[in-house]
């Protein structure tokens, strides 16, 4: 009679564990839907992967009886498991994974420590509060109320180029026929594999011509011109004309959706030398999200990476025409 209560807590654990997968399997079908909310929320975010990790470890450990080593290695293993199953079966883009992987190993992590300090705590540790099944829902719900500010962010790179502005003026306007090989490694479009740029053509000339941008073999969009200075000064606001962009990198992250807006750049020729040009691109973008100090972090990483790219391809082209001309 003394094991009555130790089996009865198995029995509970078993059928939570059951009704907390076909609930998390839910929840991260809708959340996986283009322009879902729950995609973006801190609930999703933080909360889900700290109140499942705790579950398993709970289900796993009734009598909190295994060692350290099993509580560390479950965050990391049912993520893997995640994002595996979301990558087979839910066709996740890459993007999406490798924003939500870290995040979510922290706050598994974190949820797997509080368990952990809270069961020691107690004199029955195999006992479960039914009430805790509700928490990822009353999470979400007190969260959808919170209104959601809007962050404006500038990024920011720069490359010296040994040329002089006017030589570097024609290439921050267009380039034609960029190869495969142009540019430099990164990241974003080297590891992830996002596509490159592959032309960018301009249709009239000076404010309200309109640049049309080529990356990969599908994506494309447009570049309004809105300053213009020769060797100065080129700056433009987008245009995203289609889904190509959302289609073909990550269906989650539209550049014009409701969790981001992608708004202007600019690039500005500041001449050092003779015959030597800093040149500066810089994106303005909208956050739109709970998260916006991730969301911000990744966009240095992914939209910096762009960046530099595009930098490099201009820096190669217009010092392979300054070397010719010296």
């Amino acid at each position: 009679m003394t094991d009555a209560p130790f089996y009865r807590g198995r029995i509970l654990a078993g059928f939570t564990l059951a009704l907390a997968i076909a609930f998390s399997a839910y929840i991260l079908i809708n959340a996986s839907k283009a322009n879902s909310v729950a995609f973006a929320s801190l609930w999703f975010l933080a909360v889900l992967p700290a109140y499942l990790c705790a579950l398993i470890c709970y289900v796993g450990d009734p009598a909190l009886e295994r060692p350290r080593s099993f509580y560390l290695s479950v965050p990391p293993v049912f993520g893997a498991i995640v994002c595996a199953g979301s990558a087979i079966f839910l066709r996740e883009g890459v993007i999406c994974l490798v924003m939500l992987a870290p995040i979510w190993l922290a706050f598994g992590w974190l949820g797997v420590y509080i368990l952990r300090r809270v069961r020691k705590g107690r004199a029955h540790p195999a006992r479960f509060q039914a009430s805790l099944l509700f928490l990822p829902l009353m999470c979400g719900s007190v969260e959808s109320r919170i209104p959601i500010t809007e962050q404006p962010v500038t990024l920011t790179r720069s490359i010296v180029i040994e040329a002089a502005p006017a030589q570097v003026w024609p290439f921050a306007v267009a380039n034609a026929h960029i190869g495969r090989d142009e540019g430099q490694w990164n990241f974003t479009q080297s590891m992830l594999r996002l596509p490159r740029p592959r032309a960018t053509t301009m249709s009239g000339y000076g404010v309200g011509a309109i640049r049309t941008a080529y990356w990969g073999d599908h994506i494309n969009f447009e570049e309004r011109i809105i300053q213009w200075q020769p060797g100065r000064r080129l700056g433009w606001s987008f245009a995203f004309i289609n889904s190509s962009l959302q289609d073909y990198t990550d269906r989650h992250i539209a550049p014009d959706g409701q969790f981001l807006k992608i708004d202007t750049g600019d690039y500005t020729l500041t001449p050092l030398a003779a015959n030597r040009t800093l040149l500066t691109l810089r994106t303005h973008y909208i956050a739109k999200t709970h998260v916006n100090l991730y969301a911000q972090l990744w966009g240095e990483i992914l939209l910096g990476d762009i960046q530099s790219n595009i930098l490099a391809i201009i820096k190669q082209r217009a010092e392979g025409t300054a070397s010719q001309v010296n």
